[in-house]
Protein backbone atom coordinates (compact mmCIF):
# COMPACT_ATOMS: atom_id res chain seq x y z
CA UNK A 1 0.00 0.00 0.00
CA UNK A 2 2.55 2.37 0.48
CA UNK A 3 3.68 2.37 -3.04
CA UNK A 4 0.38 3.80 -4.08
CA UNK A 5 0.71 5.98 -1.52
CA UNK A 6 4.36 7.01 -2.65
CA UNK A 7 2.76 7.26 -6.10
CA UNK A 8 -0.08 9.77 -4.94
CA UNK A 9 2.89 12.15 -3.28
CA UNK A 10 4.46 11.87 -6.54
CA UNK A 11 1.46 13.12 -8.66
CA UNK A 12 0.22 15.39 -5.56
CA UNK A 13 3.67 17.14 -5.99
CA UNK A 14 3.33 17.34 -9.76
CA UNK A 15 0.07 18.94 -9.96
CA UNK A 16 0.80 22.84 -10.10
CA UNK A 17 -1.81 24.09 -7.60
CA UNK A 18 -1.03 21.72 -4.57
CA UNK A 19 2.50 21.96 -4.37
CA UNK A 20 4.88 19.53 -2.70
CA UNK A 21 5.49 21.68 0.55
CA UNK A 22 1.49 20.47 0.97
CA UNK A 23 1.00 16.77 -0.14
CA UNK A 24 4.46 15.58 2.32
CA UNK A 25 3.18 16.35 5.39
CA UNK A 26 0.01 14.79 4.23
CA UNK A 27 1.87 11.72 3.24
CA UNK A 28 3.74 11.74 6.40
CA UNK A 29 0.46 12.31 8.83
CA UNK A 30 -1.04 9.14 6.45
CA UNK A 31 1.75 6.82 7.81
CA UNK A 32 4.10 7.11 5.09
CA UNK A 33 7.93 6.83 5.57
CA UNK A 34 9.18 10.48 5.44
CA UNK A 35 12.64 10.20 3.18
CA UNK A 36 10.33 8.21 0.30
CA UNK A 37 7.69 10.75 0.88
CA UNK A 38 10.33 13.54 0.26
CA UNK A 39 11.64 12.26 -2.34
CA UNK A 40 8.18 11.36 -4.14
CA UNK A 41 6.74 14.83 -3.45
CA UNK A 42 9.91 16.76 -4.62
CA UNK A 43 10.42 14.42 -7.73
CA UNK A 44 7.18 15.34 -9.37
CA UNK A 45 7.31 18.98 -7.94
CA UNK A 46 10.58 19.57 -9.85
CA UNK A 47 9.50 17.60 -12.65
CA UNK A 48 7.08 20.04 -13.48
CA UNK A 49 9.51 22.57 -12.84
CA UNK A 50 11.70 21.47 -15.53
CA UNK A 51 9.64 21.34 -17.58
CA UNK A 52 7.59 24.43 -17.01
CA UNK A 53 11.78 26.41 -16.74
CA UNK A 54 12.54 24.21 -20.63
CA UNK A 55 9.25 24.30 -22.80
CA UNK A 56 9.05 28.21 -21.31
CA UNK A 57 12.77 29.17 -22.48
CA UNK A 58 11.66 27.87 -25.83
CA UNK A 59 8.86 29.61 -25.85
CA UNK A 60 10.30 32.85 -24.94
CA UNK A 61 13.48 32.07 -27.68
CA UNK A 62 10.37 31.26 -30.51
CA UNK A 63 8.82 34.02 -29.79
CA UNK A 64 11.60 36.76 -29.58
CA UNK A 65 12.58 35.08 -33.30
CA UNK A 66 9.69 35.52 -34.34
CA UNK A 67 8.71 39.15 -33.39
CA UNK A 68 12.68 39.36 -35.70
CA UNK A 69 11.88 37.36 -38.22
CA UNK A 70 15.65 35.48 -37.50
CA UNK A 71 15.88 31.55 -36.69
CA UNK A 72 15.97 31.36 -32.56
CA UNK A 73 19.55 31.10 -30.73
CA UNK A 74 19.87 30.08 -27.33
CA UNK A 75 21.13 33.13 -25.68
CA UNK A 76 18.90 34.59 -22.63
CA UNK A 77 17.45 37.97 -23.05
CA UNK A 78 15.36 40.05 -21.00
CA UNK A 79 11.81 40.06 -22.07
CA UNK A 80 9.00 42.21 -19.50
CA UNK A 81 6.15 41.21 -18.27
CA UNK A 82 4.53 37.77 -16.40
CA UNK A 83 3.33 35.10 -18.08
CA UNK A 84 -0.22 35.91 -16.97
CA UNK A 85 -2.15 38.58 -16.36
CA UNK A 86 -3.80 36.89 -12.76
CA UNK A 87 -3.29 37.75 -9.61
CA UNK A 88 -0.52 34.75 -8.67
CA UNK A 89 1.26 35.88 -12.13
CA UNK A 90 1.36 40.02 -10.95
CA UNK A 91 2.48 38.94 -7.45
CA UNK A 92 5.26 36.59 -9.16
CA UNK A 93 6.33 39.71 -11.25
CA UNK A 94 6.06 41.98 -8.09
CA UNK A 95 8.57 39.48 -6.14
CA UNK A 96 10.74 38.74 -9.09
CA UNK A 97 11.47 42.57 -9.50
CA UNK A 98 12.00 43.56 -5.81
CA UNK A 99 13.85 40.16 -4.87
CA UNK A 100 14.98 39.04 -8.00
CA UNK A 101 15.42 34.97 -8.54
CA UNK A 102 16.62 34.02 -5.40
CA UNK A 103 13.15 35.58 -3.69
CA UNK A 104 11.38 34.13 -6.23
CA UNK A 105 12.84 30.85 -5.43
CA UNK A 106 12.00 31.12 -1.77
CA UNK A 107 8.12 32.33 -2.13
CA UNK A 108 7.47 30.04 -5.08
CA UNK A 109 6.63 27.19 -2.87
CA UNK A 110 4.42 28.72 -0.33
CA UNK A 111 2.57 30.89 -2.26
CA UNK A 112 3.38 31.58 -5.98
CA UNK A 113 3.63 28.10 -7.03
CA UNK A 114 6.76 26.36 -8.73
CA UNK A 115 5.67 26.40 -11.86
CA UNK A 116 4.29 29.79 -11.92
CA UNK A 117 7.71 30.76 -10.80
CA UNK A 118 9.72 28.82 -13.52
CA UNK A 119 7.74 30.11 -15.98
CA UNK A 120 8.18 34.20 -14.94
CA UNK A 121 11.97 33.53 -14.11
CA UNK A 122 12.45 32.51 -18.05
CA UNK A 123 10.02 34.89 -19.26
CA UNK A 124 12.12 37.43 -17.62
CA UNK A 125 15.36 36.27 -19.59
CA UNK A 126 16.85 34.12 -17.19
CA UNK A 127 18.23 30.62 -18.10
CA UNK A 128 16.06 27.38 -17.83
CA UNK A 129 19.11 26.01 -15.88
CA UNK A 130 19.71 28.77 -13.35
CA UNK A 131 15.69 28.95 -13.00
CA UNK A 132 15.72 25.11 -12.62
CA UNK A 133 18.76 25.50 -9.47
CA UNK A 134 17.16 28.08 -7.83
CA UNK A 135 13.89 27.11 -7.22
CA UNK A 136 15.10 23.34 -6.96
CA UNK A 137 16.73 24.76 -3.95
CA UNK A 138 14.25 26.74 -2.83
CA UNK A 139 11.55 23.76 -2.99
CA UNK A 140 13.79 21.48 -1.57
CA UNK A 141 14.30 23.45 1.51
CA UNK A 142 10.59 24.24 2.18
CA UNK A 143 10.07 20.61 1.99
CA UNK A 144 12.46 19.39 4.00
CA UNK A 145 10.99 21.90 6.78
CA UNK A 146 7.75 20.67 6.19
CA UNK A 147 8.66 16.87 6.93
CA UNK A 148 10.41 18.02 9.73
CA UNK A 149 7.85 19.63 11.23
CA UNK A 150 4.90 17.00 10.41
CA UNK A 151 7.68 14.37 11.51
CA UNK A 152 7.82 16.05 14.73
CA UNK A 153 4.22 17.06 15.16
CA UNK A 154 3.19 12.93 15.14
CA UNK A 155 6.18 12.50 17.60
CA UNK A 156 5.14 14.98 20.02
CA UNK A 157 1.71 14.15 19.66
CA UNK A 158 2.47 10.36 20.18
CA UNK A 159 1.47 8.94 16.79
CA UNK A 160 4.56 7.98 15.45
CA UNK A 161 6.17 6.99 18.38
Amino acid sequence: MESGGLVGVFLGGAMPWLEAVVVIPAGILAGLNPVAVVVAGLSGNLLTVALAAVYGERLRLWWQARRRGTAPSSAPSTVEGAPDDTSRGRRAQRVMQRWGLPGLALLGPIGLGTQLSAVLAVSMGISARRTLAWIAAGTTAWCVLAAVLADAGMSFAGVGA
